[in-house]
């Protein structure tokens, strides 16, 4: 399969809030309630297409998967652990993979080729990630690829805890 990823546009807005709606929908079938009140949102979205941190990765001429990348995020600012760089990282959330291409390793393609590259034209050093503890397939995506688990941060948008990764890249 031939991956790419670029930064979304808006003319795929649709496409991109169904595949959030499916990861949704899987999460919760899985037990897991990280996105289960309904985020992100489609203003969300829209905020990361129009504010340039969301992606599409395509394999050939179809979206597969979506994620957003930020060279900040004030969540990771106070951590209950220790985080392996005092800073200068990629943080990458809001990962979702569409139905039809769950288990063809495109989220390993994220995490482990578009992440880094990201990273590197950035001059980052490392990549932050964060997950919910019943998020089992992120976890074992992110102990496959050797994140290290630095603790637990808690998101100012609701108050819950998520475990906290880094690599360096």
């Amino acid at each position: 399969m031939k991956y790419s990823f670029s930064k979304s546009k808006i003319s795929q807005l649709k496409e991109i809030m169904a595949i959030y709606a499916s990861a949704q929908e899987y999460m919760a079938s899985l037990g897991n309630p990280q996105w289960g009140k309904g985020f992100p949102e489609e203003h969300d979205i829209r905020e990361g297409i129009l504010g340039g941190i969301l992606y599409t990765v395509k394999i050939d001429d179809e979206i597969a998967a979506v994620f957003s990348a930020l060279t900040f995020d004030e969540n990771y600012i106070e951590i209950d652990g220790k985080w392996l760089t005092e800073g200068n990282y990629l943080a990458i959330h809001r990962v979702a993979v569409a139905e039809k291409f769950r288990g063809t390793g495109v989220a390993t393609y994220v995490l482990d080729v578009a992440a880094p590259q990201l990273a590197r034209l950035r001059g980052r050093t490392s990549i932050r990630i964060d997950t919910h503890e019943k998020n089992l397939p992120m976890l074992s995506l992110l102990s496959k690829l050797e994140f290290v688990r630095c603790g637990t941060v808690t998101l100012f948008r609701d108050g819950t805890s998520r475990i906290a990764f880094e690599k360096l890249i």
